[in-house]
Formats: structure tokens, sequence, C-alpha cells
């Protein structure tokens, strides 16, 4: 006899006779108290026995329809929670789109990357930019000395912005800065009120307009075309201004490049400038490629440094010339 079996007995039971007992049943059909259980259970289940403290064996046998009523009723209440549930949640939801999303639609916006592409489009960009700056300029410009025609065009830029009182901070490189062209735009920016600086060694080409936009070169396009990112929000241009402020407190000023190039200035003489630059990168294993790349010089220029620094220091290889820079503390400072 299997469970349904018995909860029809033992639905039958009690309405023949209501005030059956447990003990009647198992005893008189010979169920185990697990069988009677059950077949109860299930009879509680569908709501055919409900709890009645006025009956001996605390249950009350109802018929199958008022038991479907009450099951149906039960249902309802339940799926009538349920659907204040689902409309409490709505309402959250609303609530949230309404009061958090433009907050969260206004961090998005702080944060923006555009790509600019093909020269002209990048000049373009950097005239708005140049036009609409209001407060500061930082820029570093690694590399070989730009042609004298875009030379002439980004000082038409800078010295309008000076003229409406923008502040500029610039880094260009010792071995630019020594093309004539390239001296001749700095001395005159510098006259203009810019603050110029040089360095042996920038890490990248960087502006920084008004410590909210930075400009920073793009991979070139499929077509080998020249571009640029524009970046937006405060958190990341940040980085960008603290990229600028190190290569800024390791520049040199304008002024003081000759004392800062010429290495038989002192009396007992010591690497400055770029041999010191060449001597860290040999104490590091550098080629000749990978220094001439990072100095902004050709690798005839390199050479010629490094044969100078092995000689000066009667050393008989590029690893020895490092090792007796370390040993006479020259990478120390």
């Amino acid at each position: 006899m299997d469970v349904r079996t018995r909860a029809q007995e033992l639905y039958r039971i009690a309405l023949d006779d209501a005030d059956w007992s447990p003990q009647t049943v198992t005893v008189g059909h010979g169920w185990s108290d697990t069988e009677f259980a059950d077949a109860l259970q299930l009879l509680g289940r569908l709501n055919l026995f409900v709890p009645s403290q006025g009956n001996p064996n605390g249950w009350m046998a109802l018929s199958p329809g008022t038991a479907l009523r009450n099951l149906l009723l039960e249902e309802e209440r339940h799926t009538s929670a349920l659907l204040d549930s689902v409309q409490q949640t709505r309402s959250a939801v609303a609530r949230v789109l309404a009061d958090f999303q433009p907050v969260h639609a206004r961090e998005l916006r702080s944060v923006q990357l555009e790509v600019v592409t093909g020269g002209a489009n990048v000049s373009a960009a950097l005239e708005d930019v140049s036009r609409g700056v209001e407060q500061e300029i930082l820029s570093l410009h690694p590399g070989h000395a730009l042609p004298p025609d875009m030379i002439e065009a980004g000082l038409e830029r800078d010295l309008l912005a000076l003229e409406r009182g923008v502040r500029i901070r610039t880094v260009h490189l010792a071995s630019a800065a020594a093309v004539p062209h390239m001296a001749s735009y700095l001395r005159r920016l510098s006259a203009a009120g810019a603050q110029v600086r040089v360095a042996h060694t920038l890490p990248l080409r960087l502006i920084v307009a008004d410590g909210s936009l930075a400009i920073v070169p793009a991979p070139r396009t499929a077509h080998g075309e020249l571009a640029a990112a524009m970046l937006h929000g405060d958190v990341l241009v940040g980085v960008f201004r603290e990229i600028f402020d190190h290569c800024w407190a390791g520049a040199a000023v304008l002024a003081d490049t000759a004392a800062v190039t010429d290495p038989a200035a002192a009396g007992a003489w010591e690497p400055t400038g770029r041999h010191r630059e060449v001597l860290r990168m040999l104490a590091g294993g550098m080629t000749d490629e990978a220094m001439a790349r990072k100095l902004g010089i050709s690798e005839r220029t390199v050479r010629r440094l490094v044969s100078d620094l092995t000689e000066r220091l009667g050393a008989a290889s590029r690893f020895q010339a490092g090792v007796c820079a370390v040993r006479l503390g020259w990478l120390d400072v």
C-alpha cells in the first residue's frame, strides 16, 4: 500500500469517526508510525486535514471542495504578497534610476576618450585646445626636432595663449633644443613668458591643458596615419600631470643647458648630462639602438659617447665602463 492509498484510507476513517485516534489506526490497520505520519502529512498538505483543538486527535477532516477553496485562498494571498513585493521593487528601481542614474552618467562623462586620426585633424585639435585653454598648458616633447614650419605654427599658438594669460611650462629634449631653429623657438618662447626646460630623456609626448585634458600619441592607423588620444577626466589626467611634474623636476632650465652639456666645465671630470644618461643605460644593459631611441639621437652619436666614456674610464668594454661608474659613485646621484 503506497502513501496515497493510506491517505485515502485515513481520510475515510476520519469521515466515519471524528473521534479516531492514531493508535486505533496504526494498531487496527497494522501501519507503522512512519506510514501513519506520511499519510497524515499528505492530507495536511492537501488541506483535507486541518489542525483542530476540539478533536481529541487534533485534526478535523474537510470536504474536498472546502479544502480546494482554502488552497486557492492561500495561493491568492501568496500571489498578492508577491505582487506587492514586485511593485515595491519596481518603485525602488524607478527611484534608483531617477535619483542616481544622472549621477552615474556624470561620472561616465567625466572620463572620456577621443581618438583623432590624420595629421590635419590632429593639428586642428591642437589648435582648438590652444584657443580654448584658460589657465595652463604643460607639455613634454621627446624625439627629434620638428620641421621649422610646424615649429612656427606652434609658436604662434603659444604666443596667443601667453597673451591671454595662460601659463606655459614645457620640456624638450636637449638634443632637439640644440638644433638652430629649435633653439631660436625656445628662446623666443621663453622671452614671451613661458617656462622652458630641457632634459636628456623624456618618456612620452604629452600635452596637459587646464588639468582636465591630456593629449598623448595613439598607435598609427592601418594606413599609417598619425593619431592622438584626447583624454578627459580629473583622475586620469591627474596621472599624466604627475608624469609631467616628475620630468619637470629633473629637467634643466634652458639658460643652463651649456653647463649641463659641457662635461669639461668642471676641473676634475665627472659625467654630466648626456654622458651620465649613457652611463646609466650602459649599467642597465641597453643596446646602442635603444639608447639612441631613448635620447633622440643617432646610433653613431651613441657609439661616440660610449667610446668617450670607456676611454676616460680606461675600461676595456662597455660592461666594465658601467662597473667603473658604479664603483666611482657616479650613478648614485
